[in-house]
């Protein structure tokens, strides 16, 4: 992914300076150590500046949905939250300041001592990757007031920043304005560069605004594939035009791997440089997100599975003992055969079922008879503890079969919500949070199949949903036979379904079934009404009247 540069940021305050600038602040919120939320007003209109000073995401933009990104406000905000409700909330913002070429972006406030005497403070935003800070600071004095976090001697020798510390500003780039160059300087200074990599790196590093990314993207956009005068002359003019932010086309990749201030080719247009941040960032946050909640619940179910399969595996060890049982018994029947019998520590009988000699052992403080109820005891004991162990083994695989199966849920879980949904049917992390987020309606993922809607459920509660609340009687219920995958329905609307909808709804059936895609497998298929939950916890379904597709 792309890092947050200075031509975006200053594109971002360029767009929305008119709002900014004499914006009140109305609501201070901090999500987490590395996030801000500033809620401001103007114009009769309020929006929620977002701020991320994360290293790996570290970026400013206006969001509306905060759900989307997976963000959540605790009960009690932090110091640094506190420190700025103290000082600014309410204030307007007086002034907003891109510096030339640099990640910072700074908001001046009128403030008000107790004495009621006019201060100046400067909110910054420093989106500088792992050097990014939010710090509020006295504007006349330079003296800090707080940072988002504090940075000691033992970080940097150079700029330590904390609380009644002087604000430093951060070291000035050796750069300058390529808007200002002249050709024949340009030309003269890049004549002996011939590759565009090396090209990319010398401007990036000359130049404000240019990142390697950024030069080549406008090499792209020029179709400039090797240099010389006219290519020189071509990117300069090009950067000149860019750099005037006014013919700027925000635009993002289709895959969410690159942004561009300019439209390029497979490249989707933006409205907005905001809403190509917030899309671009909002993606990979999630898919962060979403690795590290896959990554713990394939941890926990894991466990969980390693640990059924060792309790599964000790009772099937008890399985073997019905060889034994038998033994307990036949040497009870033919004690009760020879009940004359003298009793000694081991005796030799002879078994009547196959005429052999057999030795049994005696408790020689009871008689034969007792010696052999005492048999019979341990053949009774030995049945029940093997019946008791079938049972629980068809318990236990019951409920490996429904880890197994949410381990499935999980790897095609595609956002945020299908992961709480599985945490929530699983009640791995039941708490207030996770309901709050599990809804009683679910987005089911939906298809369109020559005119029939279909309905995916991707884990246990939207199968649920999906059979109780979007299925009617008539309509077909897929599902891959014997092997863990999601539930389709298909509406048919009082209509006949034909052969290639029904064969293209087994296809899409397997697709989001645990299964290779070189593999024919057997999908199911009847009407709603033959399907039925099952008296059980593991949400599992019985069905009957089922027709088979091999796809």
């Amino acid at each position: 992914m792309l890092n947050f540069d200075s031509l975006t940021l200053k594109a971002f305050v360029n767009e929305n300076e008119q709002f900014l600038n004499g914006a009140s602040l109305k609501k201070i919120q901090q999500p987490s150590r590395r996030e801000l939320i500033l809620q401001l007003r103007n114009y009769g209109e309020n929006k929620k500046l977002y701020i991320n000073i994360n290293p790996e995401f570290f970026h400013i933009c206006f969001v509306e949905d905060f759900n989307k990104r997976g963000i959540s406000i605790p009960n009690e905000a932090p110091m640094f939250c506190m420190l700025l409700r103290k000082y600014i909330y309410n204030a307007k913002i007086s002034n907003v300041i891109v510096p030339m070429g640099e990640r910072i972006l700074e908001f001046h406030f009128e403030y008000k001592d107790v004495l009621q005497e006019s201060q100046r403070l400067c909110l910054t935003f420093e989106l500088m990757g792992k050097y990014s800070n939010i710090i509020l600071y006295n504007f006349d004095t330079k003296i800090i007031l707080g940072c988002a976090h504090n940075v000691g001697e033992e970080k940097s020798k150079y700029r330590e920043l904390a609380g009644t510390l002087p604000y430093i500003y951060p070291q000035q780039q050796l750069k300058t304005d390529i808007t200002n160059e002249q050709e024949q300087n340009f030309i003269h200074k890049y004549a002996d560069i011939l590759d565009t990599t090396s090209f990319a790196y010398e401007i990036s590093s000359d130049y404000f605004y240019f990142t390697n990314p950024l030069v080549k993207q406008f090499l792209n956009f020029l179709q400039i594939n090797e240099l010389d005068n006219n290519a020189l002359l071509k990117f300069l003019n090009f950067s000149k035009n860019i750099f005037s932010f006014k013919n700027l086309q925000p635009s993002l990749s289709n895959d969410f791997d690159e942004f561009s201030p300019v439209l390029l080719d497979n490249f989707k247009k933006c409205d907005s440089f905001n809403s190509m941040i917030n899309d671009y960032f909002e993606y990979h946050q999630i898919q962060k997100l979403l690795k590290q909640k896959k990554e713990k619940l394939y941890f926990i179910l894991n466990s969980k599975i390693k640990k059924l399969k060792n309790q599964i595996g000790i009772f099937k060890t008890k399985l073997l003992d019905i060889e034994k049982a038998d033994i307990y018994k036949n040497k009870a029947d033919i004690l009760m055969t020879n009940i004359y019998a003298q009793v000694k520590p081991i005796i030799n009988l002879i078994n009547p079922y196959n005429d052999e000699n057999i030795q049994i052992e005696l408790d020689t403080n009871l008689n034969i008879v007792q010696n052999a109820n005492r048999y019979y005891k341990l053949y009774k004991k030995t049945k029940t503890a093997i019946e008791y162990s079938k049972t629980k083994i068809e318990e236990l695989n019951s409920i490996l079969a429904k880890y197994e199966e949410q381990v499935f849920y999980i790897e095609i879980a595609s956002n945020l919500e299908e992961i709480n949904e599985v945490m929530f049917e699983l009640d791995i992390k039941n708490d207030t949070e996770i309901k709050k987020q599990v809804k009683k309606e679910y987005l089911l993922e939906n298809f369109d199949i020559e005119g029939f809607k279909v309905f995916v459920g991707k884990n246990s509660l939207q199968n649920d949903y999906l059979l109780s609340k979007i299925a009617a009687p008539e309509d077909l219920w897929f599902h891959p036979l014997n092997m863990p995958g999601a539930h389709l329905i298909l509406k048919k609307n009082n209509k006949q379904v034909p052969d290639n909808v029904l064969l293209q709804c087994a296809k899409l059936t397997k697709k989001f079934s645990k299964t290779s895609k070189d593999i024919k497998i057997p999908i199911i298929y009847t009407e709603r009404k033959y399907v039925k939950k099952a008296n059980s916890k593991i949400a599992f379904v019985t069905y009957r009247n089922e027709k088979e597709i091999y796809c």
